[in-house]
């Protein structure tokens, strides 16, 4: 994104968190979001060059951090200017690059709408993210600052069924399609059609959950949609769940935390057990 790491650490040092969170606005309107769930230390802390002899600085902690005082404190969004209003954006789809490209069209005073399947915005930070690794309120209130600048929202409205982009084009001077890839990846193996194999996204989004009693789980992969579904499947009383890469545990591509998290977690229920 280019946020201005060293600028709004400075602000924080000098307890001005306005102008903190004034900094990280010119990048990103997600901070209380992107702070809990950004892959920081493979991004912006995998950078810092205190974690050469030590520990990095806690970028992630300290943007959620400006982003909470943001929202409890009412901070708003600033508009640059008015000189679009006559040009009119549709974007399909409301999750988080549907919500960002809506924030910066309107604050350049593009008019836009929002086309959304569901009956609420945030798409995967929502259905996508489980509560435990962020927090529904905490989403809720982001969105609601985008859409205090004025955002015109249709909700239930799915592209094909309720309406087609060519009545888009009739009516806008743009549109963004930002509906992402809600469709689970195939891996391609022999087997995958069989009864009791579930991909991420039916699970996730979905919530296409089997009955896991006394059943044992295995969890296809290493990212940080596989920690999400290990977690959320002991969770849901799973008797064994255990997670197959295909590399070493250093080259999985989940944040290191989601590991670290998702092992004590299991441990924490077993004993509990």
């Amino acid at each position: 994104l280019g946020n201005n790491i060293p600028g709004f650490i400075k602000a924080i040092k000098e307890e001005d968190y306005k102008k903190a969170y004034e900094i990280l606005s010119e990048t990103t309107v997600l901070e209380a979001v992107c702070g809990r769930i950004c892959p920081h230390t493979k991004q912006c802390e995998g950078s810092c060059v205190r974690g050469i002899k030590s520990s990095p600085v806690s970028i992630g902690e300290m943007e959620a951090f400006i982003g909470d005082i943001s929202i409890k404190e009412h901070y708003k969004i600033s508009e640059k200017n008015t000189d679009n209003i006559d040009k009119k954006i549709a974007i399909v789809g409301g999750g988080p690059a549907g919500l960002t490209a809506a924030a910066f069209l309107l604050r350049n005073g593009y008019s836009v709408t929002i086309y959304e399947k569901y009956n609420y915005l945030g798409g995967l930070l929502v259905h996508g993210i489980p509560e435990f690794r962020l927090s529904k309120e905490v989403v809720k209130q982001t969105v609601q600052k985008i859409i205090d600048l004025g955002l015109e929202v249709k909700y239930n409205q799915e592209l094909e069924k309720d309406f087609s982009l060519q009545e888009l084009e009739e009516t806008y001077d743009a549109i963004f399609l930002a509906f992402g890839a809600n469709i689970t990846t195939k891996m391609g193996v022999e087997g995958e059609e069989l009864d009791g194999i579930y991909g991420g996204n039916q699970l996730l989004e979905h919530q296409s959950h089997p009955n896991y009693t006394n059943k044992k789980v295995a969890i296809i992969g290493g990212g940080n949609v596989a920690m999400d579904c290990a977690r959320t499947i002991k969770r849901l009383g799973a008797q064994e769940v255990k997670v197959i890469y295909r590399r070493a545990e250093e080259q999985m591509p989940a944040e290191t935390k989601e590991i670290q998290e998702a092992k004590e977690e299991m441990e924490e229920i077993k004993r509990k057990e």
